[in-house]
């Protein structure tokens, strides 16, 4: 246990949303990193990306993606413009941007490791696009300014260049008049010289209706890919949306495109060897560096189907997602390096919550900080680890895993796989028994490395029906499961307005 009171300034800085609590102490498996923001001179950063560029009197809003370290984080800014700021998520706010700023934000991980970037924000209307499904009019009478909007996908799909920022006013849009490529997946590309950073206009969110219907309508997926006519590459950035009706994957990608905000629900017929989610990347080589899914909420993927399903990425992020009334939720499959999977909920899974072929020994990373509610047995796991008995070294920890458990094909060309400070409540008494940790097909059992978990049965009530820890065992809180002291990680709560839609 050690203090991490900090300072309300330190140097000068000023420190926003900090953590003031007890915990223990971590030592970091991987190095502290910043995804996002990054200069726009860092490899594969372009100057007219969304982290660089605002429109003026529209907020800009972005959230940094840290990896790596002693979780949980604490930002600052400094050098940062009137009306900025970072929460304790560090998500950044500029409300009204008027002139070009340079801020440096700092991330300070929980055993004092920090790092910073500093990145310039162009404030200028150039180079951004508007369109609305409700007020805007049909290219070539409208123009695509926020004065005169377009109004169609089509319209953009058209329209737009390729360093354009396209923010989408409220409404309904569709592509199904673009044209689309078969012959695999039906799908309509996006990139190259088209533009792939759509924004939701601040406090709307349209809605893209990818619109299935058996026997009518295929659907096409949307595959989305670096807009890069000019020479310099720009991943995709989505922000702000919600999706319906698409049919075995919504969007795709090879990009290390960044998600957030998102709903993404009613993914209807799934399949298709079991490639169907509602984000899917693509299997290439060498994998792409630095994707990130925060912020988002997924649900109603059908049988056969997953919420997200990753191939062949280097240091993704996912962070603060929400998976529920789906078969499968996050699937880890080809050659994933160093992933971090990290505070997101799970509920209502038919199969997993968390899994995956994690297929390839390059296949390393952390799953933690992460809240899985799978009550049930049979095939519902709350996390399954290993399916093809090729994962290298694997951090589990500190999550609440209410559900079955499975350690799969453990042999001594791969792992280690570190199980340590989780709470799993489970009804099977696991191998050992009382770890609560089911092993399938396990040789060597060694390069499984299991201690100081909080492992009980249901009936000892260790956990309420949101994950947090009961007053019985008050004195975990902050060392064992995904609660930290004061909440649970400052992740959104469930949502309690939905039609929930088991597949």
């Amino acid at each position: 246990m050690r203090n991490l009171s900090i300072l309300r300034t330190i140097f000068g800085i000023v420190l926003v949303g900090t953590l003031t609590c007890v915990q223990a102490a971590f030592a970091a498996n991987y190095p502290l990193e910043l995804i996002n923001p990054k200069p726009a001179s860092a490899p594969g950063q372009a100057a007219s990306s969304r982290i660089y560029r605002a429109y003026p009197a529209l907020e800009y809003n972005i959230r940094a993606a840290v990896i790596g370290g002693a979780f949980p984080y604490t930002f600052a800014l400094t050098n940062a413009p009137a009306g900025m700021s970072v929460d304790a998520r560090g998500v950044i706010v500029w409300s009204n941007p008027q002139a070009t700023a340079t801020p440096t934000l700092t991330v300070r991980d929980s055993e004092g490791a920090q790092v910073t970037a500093t990145w310039t924000i162009q404030v200028t209307p150039n180079g951004f696009r508007f369109v609305s499904a409700t007020n805007g009019t049909a290219a070539p009478t409208g123009t695509g300014t926020l004065a005169n909007p377009w109004r169609t996908m089509a319209d953009v799909y058209h329209n737009a260049g390729t360093l354009d920022i396209v923010y989408f006013r409220a409404g309904t849009y569709n592509q199904l008049n673009l044209p689309r490529t078969t012959g695999g997946w039906e799908r309509v590309e996006w990139g190259g010289s088209r533009p792939t950073t759509w924004l939701a206009y601040p406090g709307e969110v349209p809605i893209i209706d990818f619109g299935y219907q058996a026997g009518v309508e295929n659907g096409p997926m949307i595959r989305i890919g670096d807009s890069d006519a000019d020479g310099q590459s720009r991943p995709p950035y989505v922000d702000g949306f919600e999706t319906r009706n698409s049919r075995i994957i919504g969007f795709q990608t090879g990009s290390a495109a960044t998600f957030r905000r998102l709903k993404m629900h009613h993914l209807l017929v799934g399949g298709d060897g079991s490639n169907a989610a509602h984000i899917m990347t693509l299997t290439q080589s060498p994998p792409v560096v630095g994707m990130v899914i925060q912020d988002s909420e997924f649900y109603s993927a059908a049988t056969e189907s997953t919420t997200i399903k990753i191939y062949a990425q280097e240091k993704t992020l996912i962070e603060d997602t929400i998976h529920h009334s789906s078969y499968v939720g996050i699937e880890l499959k080809d050659d994933v390096r160093r992933y971090t999977v990290r505070n997101n909920l799970f509920y209502n899974i038919s199969r997993h919550a968390i899994g995956g072929n994690m297929h390839e020994t390059g296949t390393t990373g952390e799953i933690c900080f992460n809240t899985v509610l799978q009550a049930g047995g049979g095939m519902k796991y709350a996390l399954e680890v290993n399916q093809d008995g090729m994962a290298g070294v694997t951090h589990i920890y500190r999550n609440t895993l209410v559900g079955r458990v499975r350690m799969r094909s453990a042999i001594g060309s791969n792992g280690p796989f570190y199980w340590n400070n989780n709470v799993i409540v489970s009804d099977d008494a696991g191998t050992p028994s009382g770890s609560h940790i089911v092993y399938e097909n396990v040789s060597a059992p060694e390069r499984i490395v299991v201690r100081d978990n909080l492992a009980r049965y249901p009936s000892d009530n260790v956990v309420d029906s949101s994950g947090r820890l009961t007053a019985a065992y008050a004195s975990y809180l902050g060392t064992h499961g995904s609660q930290v002291v004061g909440g649970v990680n400052n992740r959104p709560s469930a949502p309690t307005n939905l039609r929930v839609v088991v597949p």
